[in-house]
């Protein structure tokens, strides 16, 4: 797998960037997928719609051309986005192939809020 991990920094957020990386990394290495590149968000920009936000533009870019098969993410919450831009974006990245993973917990994303395939064996620990 060809994954792209997208990194959101906030003002008010739980996990710092660094913290965030770690998390998607480690699902990286557990997963034995090839990371094709890391996108970062700065803080202020969650404020933005999400298609506007830096790095969603490489990431559709990516996406179109067939260079990555999966968006990693802490969790779906971690994208600080309403619930109808969050299905916007899977649904487009589906129409692409692409899936997306939540590392924190080890389960793919879906429009709607649906979660499926959960890998067996992975732990949900935040990092090492």
């Amino acid at each position: 797998m060809r994954a792209i991990c997208f990194i959101q920094e906030t003002k008010e957020a739980d996990l710092t960037m660094r913290q965030q990386q770690l998390v998607c990394r480690r699902a990286l290495r557990k997963l034995l997928w090839r990371c094709e590149a890391e996108l970062f968000a700065q803080a202020g920009t969650e404020q933005a719609s999400l298609a506007l936000r830096p790095g969603m533009t490489e990431l559709l870019k990516m996406a179109a051309l067939g260079r990555v098969d999966v968006l990693v993410v802490v969790d779906a919450g971690h994208l600080y986005c309403s619930r109808a831009e969050l299905d916007c974006l899977l649904t487009t990245l589906l129409q692409y192939g692409v899936h997306t993973f939540g590392a924190r917990d080890g389960s793919w994303i879906e429009p709607g809020g649906r979660r499926w395939m959960t890998l067996p064996g992975y732990d949900g620990e935040a990092f090492e």
